[in-house]
């Protein structure tokens, strides 16, 4: 109990820092935007105020997915967080149409931006903190299985994607004098947003069809399972996601001779074992005689 709290406390922190960040740039890219009339860095500014939406939504997911299981929910509130996840990404695809639709309206009626040098300035800035910030919510989400936490670190990835991409399309356009620089990198931040969109569910809509573990996860059991000479043989080993939770579940066969008590101490060895390397782990194992030599 004490391990799942001190996981779900890391989850809440993480979710925090990128609550802090995304307003920051928010305000930030609005405050420029406005002020220069560039529509990619006011495109950026509500890419990042989705982000920002999107991380109050994953902290109060991940919040309400680490509550213990209950009398009408048995097996935990882990999916929580691909529902909220999901809620992320239909903001996503708003979003990269929304910016689509203002790049296009732009090319068609031109535009005569102000203050380019301090839109690089903050994009560069924002991609900058971003890059910092979404490696660290990815390498957690990943370490912690928390979808609602991987989502929102690959929002902030596609933003550091997108600040250098608008940064690069503004120096072209100072140098040039090209107008239409501006309002068609606005486009592509929306293409590369939408295709963002396009990633990330595919990984929930893997969760939501209770998608098994991959092979090397499977191999991690099995190799489990060698270490106890009592187990004879296993089969129907299976996996499946709920939010961070992996649920484990299989069939091993002993000596029939072998007594109920030494057949369950196997039992809790393998779940301990598992938790182990797996942590947040349900495991149920299925004892079975084997008569065959």
């Amino acid at each position: 109990m004490t391990g799942q709290y001190t996981a779900g406390a890391e989850k809440k922190r993480v979710i925090l820092l990128s609550i802090i960040s995304n307003a920051l740039l928010v305000v930030i890219k609005l405050v420029i935007g406005f002020a220069s009339g560039l529509v990619s860095i006011i495109a950026e500014a509500l890419h990042s105020a989705n982000d920002l939406i999107a991380s109050v939504i994953a902290y109060f997911g991940v919040k309400k997915s680490l509550e213990p299981p209950d009398s009408g929910h048995q097996f935990g509130h882990g999916k929580i967080e691909v529902i909220t996840g999901t809620i992320e990404n239909m903001l996503i695809l708003l979003i990269a149409v929304y910016i689509m639709y203002e790049g296009i309206s732009k090319l068609l009626h031109g535009t005569s931006p102000e203050l380019i040098e301090a839109g690089i300035l903050v994009m560069v800035f924002s991609g900058c903190v971003n890059f910092v910030v979404s490696r660290y919510l990815i390498k957690k989400g990943r370490k912690l299985r928390s979808i609602g936490i991987e989502v929102d670190g690959e929002h902030l990835r596609a933003d550091v994607i997108t600040s250098f991409g608008v940064a690069g399309a503004l120096v072209a356009m100072k140098l040039s004098g090209i107008w239409w620089l501006d309002p068609a990198a606005a486009v592509l931040v929306g293409l590369w947003i939408f295709f963002i969109f396009i990633g990330l569910m595919k990984k929930l809509v893997s969760q939501v069809i209770d998608s098994a573990l991959p092979p090397e996860d499977i191999k991690k059991i099995e190799d489990v399972l060698k270490d106890y000479g009592e187990i004879k043989r296993h089969h129907k080993i299976r996996t499946r996601h709920s939010g961070s939770t992996i649920f484990i579940d299989m069939h091993i066969q002993v000596d029939p001779e072998l007594s109920v008590k030494d057949s369950h101490e196997i039992t809790k060895k393998i779940e301990s074992r598992l938790s182990d390397i797996f942590g947040d782990a349900n495991v149920l194992v299925h004892v079975e005689p084997c008569y065959k030599k």
